[in-house]
Order: C-alpha cells, then structure tokens, then sequence
C-alpha cells in the first residue's frame, strides 16, 4: 500500500509539472509563431504547429509517460528512505 501512494503522487506531482512546463513552451512558442515538436523519439510530449495566423497545439502521450516514470521514481525514493531509516 505504501508503494501504490508514493507511486500515485509521485505521478500526479510529476504530471502536474510536466503539464505546465509543456503548456509554457507551447504558449512561449504560439506567441513567438514558432513551430514547436518536443518528442521522446517516436512519442509526441508536445507540438505546436503554425500555419498563417493559426497555431494548432497537441499535447501527447509523452506527459503519461514521463507521469509514469516520476511515480516509478518516487516509487524508488521511498524504498531507498525506508530502508536507510530502519
């Protein structure tokens, strides 16, 4: 029980910032009139394309995965703690 709460919010804190972190490059970039492709190799985090005085922004599943991989870190940051406080 203890690693499903350490996962869940080590997820949703992680989530939270990567979301607001990838809004701001995009709206950094609409404003700019910039395009914009922030990927994991083949998964999209965000993208931002402009095309006359249309920008058309995606937000992709790479916020889920990089949600995921902060959870399975504080996932691993607890295990370490628990261990290390007896």
């Amino acid at each position: 029980m203890r690693a499903l709460k350490a996962f869940l919010l080590g997820a949703v804190a992680t989530g939270i910032v990567a979301y607001a972190i990838a809004a701001a490059l995009a709206l950094a970039a609409q404003a700019g009139g910039d395009p914009l492709d922030l990927s994991i190799g083949p998964v999209v985090i965000v993208s931002v394309v402009v095309q006359g005085k249309t920008a058309v922004t995606t937000f992709g599943a790479g916020l889920a995965l990089i949600a995921i991989a902060g959870g399975l870190l504080n996932v691993l940051a607890a295990r370490v703690i628990a261990r290390r406080s007896g």
